[in-house]
Formats: structure tokens, sequence, C-alpha cells
């Protein structure tokens, strides 16, 4: 019987980044249906917004966010998100995604990330990957994954009829008890 430090429930980019992130404390099970890139993250076409250029700043996006968001986002949320928005854009690059990219007005021509403007984004903060974002953030996190011994993929079918939820309780509150 394979035993196992951390269970993880899907392969879309949160179960994958999770289980990276807890990788070097144990072994990982990533549970996932059909296949492994069969996930929501993986059909996702739009892309990422946050600051990565020196034309943009962390207050324009919250502002405009505020804006978009006609008084439904918590502002101090948003701030978090956009803070913390360009170390998760390095970490995905520094995992193998490759975000598009175009010619710097540079006079070396040097390149530089393809941003685009979309909705109620004041700047150019939209960093995507053509029209296949998700596909290729998908990609980057499962050969990411690939590399990584201790973390096995399980691909089955109906993953949550064969897992008693209750024996999923069972196990939270043993380690809510523990880290209690």
């Amino acid at each position: 019987m394979k035993r196992f430090d951390f269970l993880v429930l899907g392969s879309g980019i949160a179960g994958l980044t999770f289980a990276l992130k807890v990788a070097p404390h144990g072994r990982v099970a990533i549970i996932t249906k059909k296949n492994r890139a069969e996930s929501n993250t993986n059909y996702a076409q739009g892309g990422i917004a946050a600051v990565t250029s020196k034309e943009d700043s962390f207050e324009l996006h919250v502002r405009d966010t505020m804006q978009a968001g006609a008084g439904l986002c918590k502002e101090e949320v948003v701030r978090t998100i956009v803070q913390e928005g360009p170390e998760r854009i390095a970490e995905l690059i520094e995992l193998g995604m490759k975000f598009s990219e175009r010619e710097g007005p540079r006079p070396n021509g040097a390149r530089e990330l393809d941003l685009g403007r979309e909705g109620g984004h004041s700047k150019r903060r939209i960093l995507h990957a053509k029209d296949v974002t998700g596909r290729e953030i998908e990609r980057a996190l499962l050969s990411a994954i690939a590399q990584r011994p201790n973390i096995e993929i399980f691909e089955v079918s109906g993953v949550l009829r064969q897992v008693p939820l209750r024996l999923l309780r069972k196990k939270r509150e043993r380690m809510e008890a523990r880290a209690a």
C-alpha cells in the first residue's frame, strides 16, 4: 500500500500549485478525473492581470479593480491579490510558463511580455499565452510536477464516489487536532 502525506483532489491550477508547494514536506498524491489535463484551468482562454511594467502601479490596478467591481470587492483582498500578482507571475515563469512576447521598443529589439489592455483596466497589464493561457499554465505545472518524484497523479473517473466523504472529514479532524 502506498502512503502519502498530502492528498490533493483535482489537477487544476489550485491543486497543482498546492502539490508543488507541499512537495518539499512529504509525498503527494493528486487524484484527478479522467486525465491530468482535464480541468477548468486547461480551458481558460483569457489572461492574467498583474502589474509588470514601469508604466503601471499597484494603486492604479487596485483602483481599476474596485471600479470594475462596482462595490462588490473588498479592498483589503484586492490589494493583497494585486500586490502578490508579480510574484505569482515570476513563479509561473520559473516553472516554465511561456507568456506571449513581442519585440521591445529598445534599440536591441529585446523581447518583452506582450501586455494587453482589456475590460476595466486603464493600463496594459494582461499577460497571456496566445488564446490558450490556461492550457499553457496547465502544461507548465504538469511539467514541473513530472520532475518531482514524490508527487504522483492518479487519473480516476468519478473520484468522489470512490472516496467516502466521512473518511475525508475524519482525516481533516485529525489534522486540525494535530495543528491545535
